[in-house]
């Protein structure tokens, strides 16, 4: 380890061998080496009987880590929460006597996770803790020495249709907790070669929100900054954007569409989900290989209407023409050798996450195979089959149940669902420019080589053609 990781390993562990109950945030870049610290530190402890639990905000995240959760599924955080939730966790149950014999906890990927749900462990672990030692109540976490860490660079939290100042209260730096909490950083990438250390540079500047800009009249603070981007990076706009930008990320596709490797590294990313699917289309429709279409099952939940039967007050057609974020579409079309990820945390322990990506290897009538390109089980081929998907958004006045393969195809997609992965070849597609924190950061530091970087920004936001929009909070 570097000085920077020793560091903060020997104040983590002197916390816990002292039971001093402290919070620590490790705040580091990709590639700093905060995942290698979260392992060393969980094979030093469990190697001398101590009790460790590792969760992340992401399914993803939490499969690089030893016996890593979400911290949802460990922590039986409920879904909607408020100032006064809590965990479902019963005192004498079997989580509650792990938690009390728990000597450290773990959570990887902390800025992505709603600062509410931090406050409503704290509150759950104080209640359990102050069971039997009273004085527990007011220490944050119950006492328990906690290790967050993450990139507050990154993409926050998300509220729907939040404003900037939504998203700023939403972020655990808004937290009570955040006062008692031991900041250490990492500063020094241990991925990049020196050759890269100016591009892994002109990144954090890029997230900081000091990278070199042009000045731009009449644009508001919620619009951004024109970051100037070197011109090997940008590629030339042209009347034909999707295969441009196609051309870019998969070159010479028809040869390589069904090779393993030529996918896993590769990935187009867009600002939004429709742009995504556009490129998802374009792409598949270039495989030579038939196409098989699934349509889903879309209803109204019965149990969940205040007065009487509203399934009647819907048609089909109006269910199925709806969209939510994490539910797949209405219809779903695919081909042998089509690129696919997760939408569900379906089976952690398998590799089975939302984030895994995948490709198709046999499309059934009732269930689908693939085989897992990314995470702890690559190679793997697995059976998924429909499963009901509800939507938590509360726009319409009923439950929308979906029944459809929880999968969409990955040749291209949304930045926000990129955040964990790095790639050998990136291509940013910008039809629009990005709209929120942290977007073009992370999109740019999806990429392990300048080398493997393209931009596309087709746009018509900027008459210049060698600036891109980042917006920092």
């Amino acid at each position: 380890m570097n000085e920077d990781q020793k560091d903060i390993y020997s104040s983590v562990l002197d916390s816990v061998n002292n039971k001093a109950g402290q919070l620590f945030f490790v705040y580091g870049a990709g590639g700093t080496g905060k995942t290698v610290l979260y392992k060393t530190i969980i094979v030093k402890l469990r190697s001398v009987g101590k009790v460790v639990i590792p969760v992340a905000s992401a399914g993803i995240a939490a499969l690089l880590l030893l016996g890593g959760r979400t911290a949802h599924s460990r922590f039986k955080l409920p879904l909607t929460l408020t100032e006064t939730t809590m965990c479902e966790i019963k005192y004498g149950s079997m989580l509650a006597n792990l938690i009390s014999k728990t000597d450290l906890i773990i959570w990887d990927e902390a800025p992505m996770a709603h600062r509410q749900t931090f406050e409503t462990l704290d509150r759950t672990l104080r209640d359990l803790q102050a069971m039997e030692d009273p004085a527990a109540a007011d220490k944050p976490f119950g006492g328990k020495t906690v290790l967050l860490g993450g990139d507050f660079r990154q993409i926050l939290p998300v509220i729907t249709q939040g404003s900037r100042h939504d998203t700023v209260k939403s972020s655990f730096s808004k937290s009570y907790l955040w006062p008692f909490a031991q900041i250490r950083t990492l500063t020094i990438n241990m991925r990049l070669s020196q050759a890269d250390k100016e591009f892994a540079k002109w990144i954090l500047e890029v997230g900081n929100g000091t990278a070199p800009t042009v000045a731009t009249e009449g644009r508001c603070e919620e619009e951004g900054d024109q970051v100037i981007i070197r011109d090997e990076f940008m590629l030339p706009s042209s009347g034909l954007p999707h295969q441009t930008i196609s051309d870019a990320a998969y070159p010479n596709f028809v040869n390589n569409y069904l090779n393993r490797t030529y996918l896993t590294e590769r990935v187009i990313l867009a600002p939004t989900n429709a742009s995504a699917h556009e490129i998802n289309s374009y792409l598949l429709s270039k495989v030579p290989s038939a196409e098989k279409e699934y349509l889903s099952s879309d209803s109204v939940a019965f149990e969940s209407t205040p007065e009487e039967d509203w399934t009647n007050n819907y048609t089909q057609e109006y269910l199925n023409s709806l969209e939510f974020q994490g539910l797949p579409t209405h219809k779903l079309c695919l081909k042998v050798g089509a690129p696919v990820m997760m939408l569900h945390n379906l089976d952690q322990y398998n590799g089975l996450c939302n984030g895994t990506r995948m490709v198709i290897s046999r499309l059934g009538h009732r269930v689908l195979e693939a085989e897992l390109l990314t995470g702890t089980h690559v190679g793997d081929r697995v059976l998924i089959a429909r499963i009901q998907l509800s939507s938590t958004d509360s726009i319409n006045p009923f439950t929308f149940r979906r029944r459809q393969y929880p999968i969409r195809l990955c040749y291209a997609m949304n930045i926000n669902k990129s955040q964990g992965q790095s790639l050998k070849q990136v291509a940013l597609y910008l039809p629009r420019p990005v709209f929120s924190h942290g977007q073009l950061y992370v999109a740019l530091s999806r990429v392990t080589t300048p080398d493997g970087l393209k931009i596309l920004d087709d746009s018509d936001n900027t008459t210049r053609k060698d600036v891109v929009t980042n917006i920092v909070y």
